[in-house]
């Protein structure tokens, strides 16, 4: 029963203060060069001992995820600001009296994510480590797989105006104390601090091939769907697309339009008539429940009844093998078929496809949604169906990965689980 109620909050976005809704998405650049000012000056710098990561939880648990801040400089901190920056697969198991929360949708070319700003009204000592008087529990939602949880933290902030009574919570304030036991020897620090969170969950790829007729010298739509059926959301652990996969021109066909996030494989530019295509997903990332449409106009030069390219996913830009979160393959490859010479073959993919395009002139391939363009099927997440802006950077990602790189040791994390 906790669980359901604490999922229903965890999905009520509150918006936060006028000085907090830059946070969100760009919430490391921006704080992050606020940090790289205020700590370079003399006086207080405050860092964190860097931990490992979190295995073995799955949907349902909740997790504790301690931290312990060190004041390295040689002032005395005031007015701390804690900064909480947790990925979609995660929601906050309290929520406390001096913090505001955000659920931040997705922004650019980054996933949605659960945020928080703490703040901290005291005084923290040169040389002396603190950790919160109870660890950041974090319940672990559905829809996890990888996730994350990015803590920062500033001295001299002033986050709430008119005092800690506006923050976002009802549970105690959350207090950081002094910690009695001494520093490892050889503890690594950091000015911020990742601490990745893997969920023992899968996420569904599948991709969706077409039928099409025409005669000789007309042009068809070919469409190609990828998709994302859950129960998880993925993202990759660089910054690169998540899905990849190539798509195979049927013979007696020359290639007219070629989809965004698309190219001749092995080669640069849209050349037409190339035999295969190298199509990726548009983000890093694959929401749960979305999917997109890639469809390729093809001139029919000669009629060849039953001609195939085939659409299969192939190895990415990641560490993980092609798709190790995927444990259905029957989906993960498909069909472009042109002028079957009966209904049978299908398209391949999860739903198999539609026949589309005619005899008489540019024709569409049918498939899972519409016509050309993008598709969607509704649910939770569908940034799959609109195209990313350039020039933005994976903030959370690259800077997040930057500082694991630094991890060493590891603080205890309790997994407890959270009974219906």
């Amino acid at each position: 029963m906790r669980a359901t109620s604490k999922a229903s909050e965890a999905r009520t976005p509150r918006r936060l203060t006028a000085v907090a809704v830059a946070v969100g998405w760009s919430l490391a650049a921006a704080h992050g060069a606020t940090a790289a000012t205020e700590q370079t000056a003399p006086g207080a710098e405050l860092v964190f001992e860097q931990s490992g990561p979190v295995d073995g939880v799955r949907p349902g648990d909740s997790v504790n995820v301690p931290f312990a801040v060190k004041n390295k400089g040689d002032a005395p901190a005031t007015r701390v600001v804690l900064y909480l920056r947790g990925s979609q697969g995660l929601a906050y198991d309290k929520k406390y009296s001096n913090c505001v929360y955000e659920d931040a949708p997705a922004q650019d070319e980054g996933p949605a994510q659960v945020n928080a700003e703490c703040d901290i009204e005291q005084t923290l000592e040169p040389g002396v480590v603190y950790e919160p008087a109870e660890p950041i529990g974090l319940d672990v939602l559905d829809r996890a797989l990888y996730e994350r949880l990015n803590v920062n933290i500033l001295a001299g902030v002033g986050t709430f105006p008119e005092g800690t009574q506006h923050g976002g919570g009802a549970d105690p304030v959350l207090r950081l104390v002094a910690r009695t036991a001494p520093e490892a020897p050889g503890t690594v620090h950091g000015g911020a601090l990742a601490t990745d969170i893997t969920a023992e969950n899968t996420a569904d790829f599948a991709l969706t091939g077409s039928k099409v007729k025409g005669r000789a010298g007309r042009t068809v739509d070919a469409k190609v769907t990828f998709a994302n059926m859950g129960p998880a959301w993925a993202r990759n652990d660089v910054y690169g697309p998540i899905g990849v996969f190539d798509v195979g021109i049927p013979k007696g066909t020359t290639v007219t339009k070629v989809p965004e996030f698309c190219e001749p494989s092995g080669m640069t530019g849209a050349a037409a008539g190339a035999a295969t295509y190298r199509c990726t997903t548009p983000y890093n990332y694959a929401d749960e429940d979305s999917e997109r449409a890639y469809v390729f106009g093809l001139r029919i030069d000669k009629v060849v009844a039953n001609a195939t390219g085939a659409v299969a996913f192939v190895k990415g830009d990641h560490h993980w093998g092609t798709l190790p979160f995927d444990r259905n393959r029957t989906n993960n490859t498909a069909e472009i078929v042109v002028n079957a010479s009966d209904g049978g073959a299908g398209a391949g993919g999860a739903s198999g496809g539609a026949t589309g395009g005619t005899d008489g002139g540019s024709g569409s391939s049918g498939g899972t949604s519409g016509t050309g363009g993008t598709g969607s099927t509704g649910g939770a997440g569908t940034q799959l169906d609109e195209l990313a802006e350039t020039g933005s950077g994976d903030t959370l990602l690259v800077g997040g990965a930057a500082v694991a790189l630094l991890a060493a040791g590891g603080a205890a994390v309790a997994v407890r689980r959270r009974t219906a």
